[in-house]
């Protein structure tokens, strides 16, 4: 991807200019790494700011991950890649430092993490815009995307609750009440219980740190029907999970088919995400991953 130069202000902070480029690929200054003073040109702190396309007229790239989907990462491939129209306004919300688009340099990490303005295609709708596509002129400052920061974003509904039922009405005056009849000498059995895919309870005592892989993790309250899809969880955040369920359906979580209980708010042990997002005690680049935790107790 050609991107036109831009600087890409994030926390307010400056790194150094990359050497120059050919004529056709101009450099993108890296803004916001840290130790270093903010960048001078990027002074607003909020309003909407515009995407721009490095081809005029093409629509610009927002993605679910920041920075490209290597093969076979999950809730983060190419067709979930969402398309907005040149200039369309948008607000920035954070940054962060993963991986420059292909035919960049290395350098060039910087994405934003975005929600469409009004105004836009999707108003409210969120993802992550490369640096290089916001202009410096259209930047404001932001900070980094931590995992609060994210979850202010898009904060988890609350959850639903069954309505309490009517209150009985009260008996009539003066009535008598009704002799309890003697039970049956032989009840008959209950009929079973309707089958429910969700997973028991967890197990009481520890829980198990584990960390979300560059991509992060997508989040469903039901692993079995991969339903009720929630918060994902960012990428490289740690968080505590409780056990595991084996819900093989999904081809993307096998070939283990193991999937986490989510112990830390707001997922608060009711949304479960697939084990092989997570590093699973992997250093990053580690060949081949760890798709399971076995340390993590079966629920």
């Amino acid at each position: 991807m050609t991107a036109v130069a831009v600087t890409a202000a994030g926390a307010g902070c400056l790194a150094g200019r990359s050497e120059p480029t050919a004529p056709d690929r101009p450099a993108v200054e890296m803004a916001g790494k840290p130790g270093t003073l903010p960048h001078p040109e990027i002074t607003r702190l909020s309003g909407a700011s515009r995407v721009k396309s490095d081809s005029p007229g093409h629509p610009v790239k927002i993605r679910p991950c920041p920075g490209p989907a290597p093969y076979g990462s999950h809730g983060c491939h190419e067709s979930s890649i969402r398309f907005l129209p040149d200039d369309t306004p948008v607000r920035m919300w954070c940054w962060t430092d993963t991986t420059a688009p292909d035919a960049r340099p290395p350098s060039d990490k910087r994405w934003f993490y975005v929600i469409e303005a009004d105004g836009s295609p999707h108003p409210g709708e969120a993802g992550y815009v490369h640096s290089a596509l916001i202009p410096t002129a259209e930047q404001i400052r932001v900070p980094e995307c931590t995992t609060r920061r994210l979850l202010e974003a898009a904060p988890l509904p609350p959850a639903q609750t069954d309505p309490a039922p009517d209150p009985s009405p009260d008996p009539a005056p003066n009535r008598p009440a009704r002799p309890t009849p003697a039970p049956p000498t032989a009840p008959a059995a209950s009929p079973a219980p309707p089958a429910d895919s969700t997973p028991a309870p967890p197990p009481a005592g520890r829980t198990v740190t584990q960390q979300s892989g560059r991509h992060g993790s997508p989040t469903f309250t039901d692993p079995h029907a991969v339903s009720g899809p929630g918060q994902r969880i960012p990428a490289h955040s740690r968080v505590e999970v409780q056990c595991r369920v084996h819900a093989p359906g999904m081809k993307s979580a096998n070939p283990d088919g193991w999937w986490y209980r989510i112990a830390d708010s707001p997922w608060n042990g009711r949304y479960y995400a697939v084990a092989n997002t997570f590093m699973n005690g992997d250093t990053p680049g580690q060949t081949p991953p760890t798709n399971t935790d076995w340390t993590v107790p079966v629920c």
